[in-house]
């Protein structure tokens, strides 16, 4: 109930929706990228993913892109998720700032979640 929640609220907010497409873009080239020799063609990898009835896309191509942005649609919700309890116990004064807030829901990560730009 969440995640769809926060896929709404992603899907509703142009700038949000730009940010995941890019994102998500970048992924799919990442994915495929590292497993094979032949790049995936971004133009028809946007197209594809604009409308899975265009793009000139393999089929092995196309089960990569369709994963990889089912996945990235996830890490977005929990992205919203995460940001949205952080708020909320910030602004109740559960914890004292989002230091603690990493500390306590993020042990293994760390700064992880806040450190996109920095991810491989």
């Amino acid at each position: 109930m969440m995640q769809q929640l926060a896929n709404f609220i992603v899907d509703h907010d142009p700038m949000m929706v730009l940010r995941r497409t890019h994102d998500t873009m970048h992924y799919i080239r990442w994915a495929w990228n590292k497993d094979h020799a032949d790049p995936i063609d971004e133009e028809e990898l946007r197209l594809f993913l604009c409308d899975e009835h265009y793009g000139d896309l393999t089929d092995e191509q196309k089960a990569v892109a369709r994963r990889s942005r089912d996945e990235m649609r996830s890490v977005y919700a929990e992205l919203c998720v995460r940001l949205l309890q952080s708020e909320i116990m910030l602004e109740r004064g559960m914890v004292p700032d989002s230091g603690t807030y990493r500390s306590v829901f993020c042990p293994e990560g760390g700064d992880a979640p806040w450190m996109l730009d920095q991810a491989g």
